[in-house]
């Protein structure tokens, strides 16, 4: 998390820094095919652990908004463990 936090911190606002977080994330996260299955095409909607969201909130803390998870089917609940099962590199 410490080399998103890094990547975002040249942006302006914290909505913008927290959304390029959340981006670099989602791209890493579909990189390594993290709760898709094999021959799959669709890209899942990743909902991300409490412990994610309240440490992006207290970096970038400036106009937090809380939106309800989605509850689609391509939903994809990650817990701490998924997250550190992605390699860094």
């Amino acid at each position: 998390m410490a080399s998103l936090l890094h990547a975002a911190k040249r942006l302006r606002t914290d909505l913008a820094r927290r959304r390029k977080v959340y981006r670099l994330l989602q791209r890493k996260l579909m990189f390594h095919r993290v709760g898709v299955e094999e021959g799959d095409l669709f890209r899942p909607t990743y909902v991300y652990p409490e412990e994610v969201k309240m440490l992006l909130r207290c970096v970038f803390s400036q106009d937090i908004c809380d939106y309800p998870n989605p509850c689609h089917d391509q939903v994809v609940y990650l817990t701490v463990e998924d997250l550190h099962k992605v390699p860094v590199k």
